[in-house]
């Protein structure tokens, strides 16, 4: 994890709510965790409509749980964030590429949502007598990562890190099972979070799939949800294994984590519904003072300090 800072602001912003998970990083203990939820309109889709709110409301936080670490690490919101597999020239490395798949952006009819974006690159695989490799892009919108940064150095605090949610996921589960890497290639990673599900297919460390599922939710009515769950299960699953590998490969593993308490057996619901080893992130023993199902409340706040 390199260098050892003491504590650490772990910063979560949705539309919904900011989460905080203050992390004493060389003992890897919990010190503080806390939320605010946010009303309708401050942060849609998110992007920040009132970016001095969202500096008092922060500040408010701050204050009110004696947040003095000059550290922070930060969640990219998710509705920015598109990780998608993409075919370039071999040749293609490092500006060259970024500028390549830049242009490729502008051009194509699916355009981003939003202009300037910052784009990441990891190699996938070299494709067999061609021409041609794919790459896994990561890019999200750099006007809106800004503005998170604004408000956080308003309170002068520095972000020395920030993380994709699928990512995660990942760190978490493979805290949970003491492992280093995937057990299984093709392991979807699922979060299940009030009115947005993050489903997102791994190729052992590199995501390859990603798709988020948002809706809104006026009256909760479990059983509509519970089916709305399994149904995009299983959609993504089929979409997998017969668009996006062609019958190649299939989703061997799926993992969820969610705070949200369900009175049915999701598990065994799915496992009717979908052949497919099914395992949730719970009970992971974090060093803190606080109860562990308020714990799992705070798992991905926490997991940037992993």
């Amino acid at each position: 994890m390199g260098l050892f800072r003491k504590n650490v602001i772990n910063l979560m912003f949705t539309d919904n709510y900011i989460k905080f998970a203050l992390v004493d990083e060389k003992h890897l203990t919990v010190r503080k965790i806390g939320e605010v939820k946010l009303k309708n309109g401050i942060i849609i889709s998110g992007k920040i409509m009132d970016e001095s709110l969202v500096i008092k409301i922060l500040g408010t936080i701050i204050r009110k749980y004696h947040l003095r670490s000059p550290f922070v690490k930060l969640m990219v919101p998710d509705q920015n964030l598109i990780i998608k597999k993409v075919k370039v020239p071999k040749y293609l490395k490092g500006e060259d590429l970024k500028k390549y798949l830049r242009l490729e952006l502008e051009e194509s009819l699916q355009s981003l949502p939003f202009k300037d974006p910052i784009i990441d690159i990891i190699d996938y695989q070299i494709l067999s007598d061609e021409d041609d490799k794919e790459v896994i892009m990561f890019t999200t919108s750099k006007e809106i990562m800004l503005s998170y940064l604004r408000v956080i150095q308003k309170h002068r605090k520095n972000v020395i890190d920030s993380f994709p949610s699928p990512l995660l996921t990942r760190k978490l589960y493979l805290f949970s099972k003491k492992l280093r890497n995937n057990d299984q290639r093709f392991t979807m990673f699922t979060q299940i979070r009030e009115n947005t599900h993050i489903l997102t297919v791994f190729d052992n460390e590199i995501p390859i799939l990603s798709l988020r599922d948002t809706f809104e939710i006026e009256d909760y009515d479990e059983d509509f949800y519970v089916d709305q769950i399994l149904d995009v299960l299983e959609r993504i699953c089929h979409f997998f294994q017969y668009q996006f590998t062609k019958n190649q490969d299939k989703v061997q593993k799926i993992v969820i984590y969610t705070d949200i308490e369900f009175n049915y057996n999701l598990q065994e619901l799915i496992n009717e519904k979908i052949d497919v080893e099914v395992e949730f992130i719970d009970n992971i023993k974090f060093k803190s003072t606080f109860p562990k199902d308020r714990v799992i409340k705070y798992y991905l706040p926490i997991s940037m300090s992993l």
